[in-house]
């Protein structure tokens, strides 16, 4: 007589498998996620790269930056790039920003460029304070004469930023909900990182979204689900026939962006 498998033992044999599937995934995303998330380039610049200096953050590492000054009564854009790229590959389309007046500053994460450390979230919010520090201390603009933009992952850094301050508004191109909704829709775990979806109800200032309707790398879900959740003043570009990498080729994202930059009565300084 064959014996029959009892409900319990059935279960198990289900249950066991996925949760050790889930164990090696969170271990994972707790003591990999870093390599596999952050993707530093060979460095492409060196200190001779056009307004180049050097910052320090608060572990008093090197934070490699390139600035150039507004014209008056022109804002100034700090600028959070890609994966995959250090400053110097964003030089190209700030110098476009740069010749209608605005101000431009763009720094590198850790690791990345001449930055010193190795890549972690809270390395680039350190990067980000340290760069914030120095437009509004150190170079004395106004906080409401500064934008801030993140391109993919940097959104991660600039609406960490957005959540603690008060600049002119924030600009998100391709963002994301958080790192681990990327790959997963829902978060599984009990830890993510760049958690925008949920810091974006903290964010008082305008919100410009921009996201490509062909982007295969974050979905255009994430750039919808971030916009609803602002409270405030906002406005969403559909990119539609770009993707991830191009979307700063349209013409449709680049007068949005100098639309939501124009200078709204500023102080002459």
């Amino acid at each position: 007589m064959a014996k029959t498998r009892s409900p319990r033992s059935i279960w198990k044999k289900i249950l066991y498998p996925l949760a050790s599937i889930y164990i090696t995934l969170l271990l994972v995303t707790i003591f990999l996620a870093d390599k596999i998330i952050f993707r530093p380039p060979p460095i492409s610049y060196s200190e001779s790269i056009s307004g180049f200096k050097y910052l320090t953050n608060a572990d008093q590492q090197k934070v490699a930056i390139s600035y150039t000054k507004a014209k008056a009564k022109m804002p100034t854009i700090l600028w959070s790039h890609g994966n995959a790229e250090d400053l110097a590959a964003a030089q190209s389309y700030l110098i476009q920003l740069q010749k209608q007046g605005f101000g431009t500053l763009i720094y590198d994460y850790p690791g990345y460029g001449l930055s010193d450390g190795k890549p972690s979230e809270n390395g680039c919010y350190q990067n980000i304070s340290a760069a914030w520090k120095h437009l509004t201390q150190e170079l004395a603009i106004p906080e409401n004469e500064i934008f801030i933009v993140g391109r993919s992952i940097g959104s991660g850094p600039s609406t960490w930023l957005a959540e603690k301050n008060n600049p002119a508004g924030l600009a998100l191109i391709s963002p994301f909900k958080s790192i681990n909704r990327v790959p997963f829709t829902i978060n599984p775990f009990p830890y993510d990182r760049f958690p925008n979806i949920k810091k974006m109800k903290n964010v008082s200032s305008k919100l410009l979204i921009i996201h490509g309707d062909q982007d295969n790398v974050i979905g255009l879900s994430h750039g919808k689900a971030i916009y609803n959740k602002h409270q405030g003043d906002k406005k969403f570009i559909n990119a539609k026939g770009y993707g991830h990498n191009d979307i700063l080729n349209s013409k449709q994202v680049n007068t949005a962006l100098s639309e939501f930059f124009l200078p709204r009565n500023l102080p002459a300084r």
